[in-house]
Formats: structure tokens, C-alpha cells, sequence
């Protein structure tokens, strides 16, 4: 008479029942999240695009403030110094109003623009700067 050896197998797990109902699971899962990533990655590039546009809205207008608050600064010089730096950069803006103001006391320059939109048909995110700044101006010596 034979006596059988048995073996331990290292563990398996069984085969289970439901695997054949889990059957592209992983294609669904797929279709699920690609929508949802793809939104977070154009959602991430219209916030960088709308900052950068808030950053160029701030320096123009800086420079419009800084031409016109000289002593023998205009507000067309406000304007040219506004123009060369939107002219730096372009393509920034979808659109674009710059308003400089020079006082006896006080330059302002504000530019009000419209960042581009990734989204067809949807005009971009409103963006505004202001910058202010005392105009410069010769004020003779007061005595000792």
C-alpha cells in the first residue's frame, strides 16, 4: 500500500467568484478619473496665466507711474512708458485699458484687462493694478 505525500504549496489566494463581473473595472476607473485630472492640470494653467496677467498689469502700471511722476514727466509719458511695457508683454491680455492721471501732488496709473481664457467662448478673468505715486518737485531750501 501506497501512502501519498502531501505537500504544503505556498499560499494561494482562491480564485474568487465575482472576478469575472470586475471585468474592466480598471477601464472605468480610467474614464472616471482622465475628465478629472485633465480639469486640475487646465485649472492649474488658467490660475499661472491669470498671475503672470496680474504681474504685467502691475508692472505697466508701475512704469506708467514712475515716467509721470517725474518733475518734467507728462501723462504722455505715462502712456509711452505703458505702451512699451504692455509691448514687452504681449499676448498677455486679451484685452486691455490703461489710465494714467499726474496732479500737482499725485500720478496714478490703472490698467483693467482681461487675462486669456483656456475656455473657448469664455471671455478670461477680470484683472485690475493700480499703482500711485508722489510726483517729483523742486521745493527751494528753508533757512537754518
Amino acid at each position: 500500500m501506497r501512502e501519498r505525500i502531501r505537500r504544503e504549496l505556498p499560499f494561494r489566494a482562491p480564485a474568487r467568484p465575482d472576478a469575472e463581473r470586475e471585468r474592466g473595472a480598471a477601464s472605468l476607473q480610467t474614464v472616471i478619473t482622465y475628465p478629472v485630472v485633465l480639469l486640475l492640470i487646465f485649472g492649474i494653467v488658467q490660475g499661472v496665466i491669470y498671475f503672470h496677467a496680474q504681474n504685467v498689469a502691475r508692472s505697466v502700471a508701475n512704469g506708467a507711474v514712475q515716467a509721470a511722476r517725474l518733475e518734467t514727466g507728462t501723462v504722455a509719458d505715462g502712456y509711452a512708458e505703458a505702451a512699451v511695457r504692455l509691448d514687452r508683454g504681449r499676448d498677455v491680455f486679451a484685452s486691455v485699458d490703461v489710465v494714467v492721471e499726474r496732479g500737482e501732488e499725485i500720478a496714478t496709473a490703472t490698467v483693467v484687462g482681461l487675462a486669456p481664457s483656456l475656455v473657448p467662448g469664455f471671455q478670461g478673468l477680470r484683472v485690475e493694478q493700480t499703482a500711485t505715486g508722489p510726483v517729483e518737485r523742486f521745493t527751494p531750501a528753508v533757512g537754518p
